[in-house]
């Protein structure tokens, strides 16, 4: 039976490795941002614990011996071994990548405008959009945030506000055109709704003070469907601001009201 000895720290190994490598203390001191001297005392230790010279050592060149050379590939096995296997444990554990929910509107319009800007900050962070309409259970889903239009608590959720949202009426700059004579009596006007389960237009109503039935209605189940349905004229759409600031800004909507309304949900990370 072959006499047993320890295994040689692992420390030792990535000096070693990259001397082996680059033939040079000095060029693996500048690899590793170490001294050469740290170096040298390094792969001395090394080899003093194996109890065999690992290098040939002239002053033209450095070379590895035949145990130097049958070492080097176990340590260079070792270390890819423990490179790859940090790497996963990351990828699980403590992983640079977020997953972040919000509606396809803010992803489109806000989000992925200024993704480059956000990449050229963060370089090691991957951020991945997932749209949806719903309000997501973070703590049953692989999403780690979320962005949302609505009113706190959410059970089981922190919530933090960006910012307070306001509504004002919309429609293209033709709609408004046509139909100056109507004005805000939304009884003659088309109205457009942009979300499923939530009555936008009565809320609206109700705070304002204003009927808002109206037998031209169109129903979507998106926001960005509502307001692509408002800038082709097809009637009057509730904007929710800041979000949608920029469409009157550029004229692709056009206000119904001289005020926006401020809601009682708004913007929370």
């Amino acid at each position: 039976m072959k006499p047993y000895r320890k295994a040689p720290p692992l420390q030792y190994l990535p000096a070693f490795v990259k001397s082996a490598q680059l033939r040079s203390f000095k060029h693996a001191a500048m690899q590793l941002n170490i001294t050469p001297s740290a170096i040298s005392q390094q792969i001395k230790a090394l080899e003093e614990n194996i109890g065999l010279s690992l290098f040939k050592r002239s002053q033209r060149e450095l070379r590895l011996t035949q145990a130097g050379a049958s070492f080097y590939e176990t340590a260079a096995r070792a270390l890819s071994a423990y490179e790859s296997g940090w790497e996963e444990f990351c990828g699980q554990y403590i992983s640079a990548t977020i997953h972040l929910s919000m509606i396809s509107y803010v992803a489109n319009e806000i989000v992925i405008p200024r993704l480059a800007e956000f990449r050229q900050a963060y370089p090691q962070i991957d951020l991945i959009i997932h749209t949806s309409m719903a309000t997501e259970n973070l703590q049953d889903k692989t999403l780690d945030a979320a962005i949302r239009f609505g009113t706190p608590p959410w059970a089981g959720h922190d919530a933090q506000l960006i910012c307070p949202a306001y509504a004002v009426p919309v429609a293209s700059s033709e709609y408004v055109q046509q139909n100056k004579e109507k004005d805000k009596n939304w009884q003659q006007h088309s109205l457009i709704h942009g979300r499923n389960g939530f009555d936008d237009w009565q809320a609206y109503g109700e705070a304002t003070a204003s009927a808002v039935t109206s037998s031209r209605q169109l129903f979507f189940d998106s926001y960005d469907a509502g307001l692509c349905a408002a800038r082709a004229g097809l009637g009057v759409a509730l904007a929710i601001l800041p979000i949608s600031a920029h469409e009157l800004r550029s004229g692709r909507l056009q206000a119904f009201a001289d005020q926006p309304l401020e809601c009682r949900a708004g913007f929370y990370f």
